[in-house]
This record gives C-alpha cells, structure tokens and sequence, in this order.
C-alpha cells in the first residue's frame, strides 16, 4: 500500500511538471484509479481475483491511462487557444482525437488477444494479465471521453470556474482557473 502511495505521488508530480496546471492533474489523477476500479470490477465479473498476474497487467496499462485524459485534456486546450467558446472547444476537442484514441485502443487489445487462446497453465497465468490490460484500457477509453469533458463543464456551468489556455515556459497546457464568468 505504502508503494502504491509513492507511485501515485510521482505520477501525479511529473503530470503536474509537464501540464503545469493543478486542476488538470487532478482530473487524470482521478481518471486513473476509475479506469482501475473499472477493470477490477470487470475482472470480478469473470471471477478472477487479484494476484500478481491480474496487478500486473494494471501496472502494465497505467502509462496508457495517463496518455488518454493527457491528449484530450492538451488537444481541448488547443482549440480553446484557437478562440473557440469552452463548449465548442470540448465537443471539436474530443471528436478530433476520439478516431486515433480508439484505433490505439483496439491495437493494444488485439497485442493482448492471443492469450484468450491459450490453454492450460499458460492460459491460467496469463488471460488475467490480458483481461486486467483489456478492462483497464476500455475503462479508460471510456472515461476519458466522458470524465475529462465532465469536470470543465460541470466548474463552468457554476460561473466560479472557467477552462483557460495559459501558458507555460515549455509551452501551450491546459488549465482551469478562478475568473469571472464569460460572457455570451
């Protein structure tokens, strides 16, 4: 447990160092233990129980669950950069990357397909790794297609928050800030 801790701390410090914005880190860092209770849940469904193999395939999946909330978080904050009102920018946001982020998707997926088929000891081993990645990734998928729009809109509706570019010195992140509400 106190390992999970650290780690969770250090990813939660190097996407804060790379986006520069505390609000959007919190939004991933909130994505990922989601996409976990999501693939845990999955992986109780089928009656797996968590063991090395199963953890495993999490520890596996969890550079990819930062990259999803990562790429629709910077590429919502470009088109806000491009002038676009905040729910425009969330719609032309998602739809611009939802293509590519389910092609990635289906890839590491069909990597992880062949150990569906594998009999035996093998198949014991190594199907809980395989269905840990799979759940964990659609959770994911899933979440960040949802979640990461959720949380900016649900701030703005309430007038006290509003989704801003700012910049940083490494260049354009995305960042949500105290300011007065738009006006339409």
């Amino acid at each position: 447990m106190h390992e999970g801790a650290i780690a969770a701390a250090l990813t939660g410090l190097m996407i804060l160092l790379f986006l520069g914005s505390w609000r959007s880190t919190l939004i991933i860092m909130i994505e990922i233990p989601l996409a976990i209770l999501f693939s845990l849940t999955a992986l109780s469904w089928l009656g797996e129980t968590i063991n090395v193999m199963t953890l495993g395939g999490l520890a596996l999946a969890v550079g990819i669950l930062v990259d999803d909330g990562t790429v629709t978080l910077e590429n919502i904050n470009w088109h806000l950069e491009q002038g676009k009102s905040l729910q425009q920018a969330l719609m032309d946001g998602a739809r611009q990357i939802v293509v590519p982020a389910f092609v990635t998707l289906l890839c590491i997926c069909i990597v992880f397909a062949p150990l569906f088929q594998l009999a035996g000891v093998a198949g014991y081993l190594f199907r809980p790794l395989a269905e840990a990645v799979t759940f964990a990734l659609l959770g994911s998928f899933l979440l960040s297609r949802t979640w990461c729009r959720l949380l900016p809109t649900i701030c703005c509706s309430h007038g006290t928050m509003r989704l801003t570019a700012t910049m940083h010195r490494r260049g354009s992140v995305a960042g949500l800030r105290r300011d007065e509400p738009e006006i339409h």
